[in-house]
């Protein structure tokens, strides 16, 4: 039996506790995004140099296209596979193929089979984690959406401030194997955990949504139509960033991994910083509208700054970066708040439309960097940005 006492004051979980039924099953959840979010983002910031190891730079990121279609297929399909087989067989096959596709690529190493398994993990994760959002929100009490959200984001965001350190100090020998294995291992009691403690799980019904329905709702609902927007502009900053910032710190200023490794920990701190406290301003205020604007305006500050940073100043680059996350932190637990707090958890194809912008960016950015690259310099696509 799990005891609420034990949990500290300071992950400001003690007033949410109070109002779940289910307080064993939720907080195993939020340990269960803990361990997707290590497994992830121990290869999240090194999939792009990895792969220019197989491809040219410029085609780095159609390879993450490609991926990012098969992922925004396999969510229209989602749906109707939830309604079929369930939340938790979703998940439980999605976990397998993830773990398969990390596999691959630490063991593999033909350029045939790294695009392939590359492509098997690109497809999965997103998927992955939109089935934790349906196993949370089921627990979650509507008075204090906000809350769990800002713990939700703070579980995801947590890892990222260790991962990329450890990644950059293993990356001193290019040995990119290792950390897909690592990266593997928490899969292990990720299904250990869904397997013993969610096998159970009872869907509510899951209605029939058409992609064309729910993009209907989305256009004529102002409101919802406006949080959608802001997450594909995040999710489009998001994309961006992590498969070109890594190769032009490396590859153009001159950083080495463990710089790079160093300077991406610190940069990932307002995620753990302001999101919790800002999901609990935000159940007590409803004030997102506010924060999002907040929010994308210091992102867009500090990222006109990028072209402009020249030498390989690492406390420059770690505070100007750092603070392009201080905005992205706001508009991440802003938008997340604000679309579960009108969204009922049985609405999966609204849920699955509003996930999919984390791979709909990565289908258009590619396409906008290579034409950018045609006239102009590497530098000026964070301009364009």
């Amino acid at each position: 039996m799990i005891n609420k006492g034990f949990y500290v004051k300071i992950v400001f979980m003690d007033d949410v506790l109070e109002r779940v039924k289910n307080t064993r099953q939720f907080l195993l959840i939020f340990v269960g995004i803990l361990l997707l979010s290590f497994h992830y983002f121990f290869v999240y910031f090194i999939n792009s140099t990895y792969l220019e190891g197989v491809l040219d730079e410029n085609f780095v990121g159609y390879v993450y296209t490609a991926g990012a279609a098969l992922n925004i297929t396999l969510f229209l399909m989602a749906p109707k596979i939830l309604k079929r087989f369930g939340n938790y067989k979703l998940t439980l096959w999605l976990s397998i193929i993830e773990l398969i596709a990390l596999l691959g690529l630490a063991f593999l190493h033909t350029p045939t089979a790294i695009i392939f398994f590359f492509l098997m993990h690109q497809m999965a994760v997103p998927v992955l984690l939109y089935c934790m959002d349906i196993f949370l929100e089921e627990y979650s009490p509507a008075e204090v959406v906000g809350s769990i959200r800002g713990i939700s984001l703070t579980m995801l965001n947590l890892p990222p401030i260790i991962t990329p350190f450890i990644a950059g100090i293993i990356l001193i020998k290019p040995d990119y194997w290792k950390i897909y294995l690592i990266a593997a291992t928490f899969l292990i009691p990720f299904l250990a955990i869904l397997i013993t403690y969610f096998k159970n799980f009872k869907d509510e019904p899951y209605p029939t949504v058409s992609i064309k329905d729910a993009a209907l709702k989305f256009y004529h609902d102002k409101n919802i139509f406006d949080v959608f927007v802001d997450h594909f502009l995040l999710h489009l900053f998001y994309g961006w960033m992590v498969i070109y910032m890594p190769i032009y710190l490396r590859d153009h200023i001159g950083f080495s991994w463990s710089e790079i490794g160093l300077m991406f920990s610190i940069m990932l701190l307002p995620f753990i910083l302001f999101q919790i406290p800002m999901g609990r301003l935000e159940d007590k205020y409803h004030d997102e509208r506010q924060v999002l604007i907040l929010g994308f305006s210091i992102m867009a500050a500090s990222t006109i700054m990028i072209p402009f940073i020249t030498g390989a100043n690492f406390i420059l680059w770690t505070i100007v970066l750092f603070v392009t996350r201080i905005g992205a932190s706001l508009v991440e637990v802003s938008s997340d708040s604000y679309f579960f707090k009108h969204i009922h958890p049985s609405n999966t194809g609204f849920i699955s439309f509003y996930r999919m912008t984390r791979s709909l960016p990565l289908l258009i950015s590619p396409a906008i960097v290579g034409l950018t690259l045609i006239f102009l310099d590497i530098k000026y696509i964070f301009l364009v940005l």
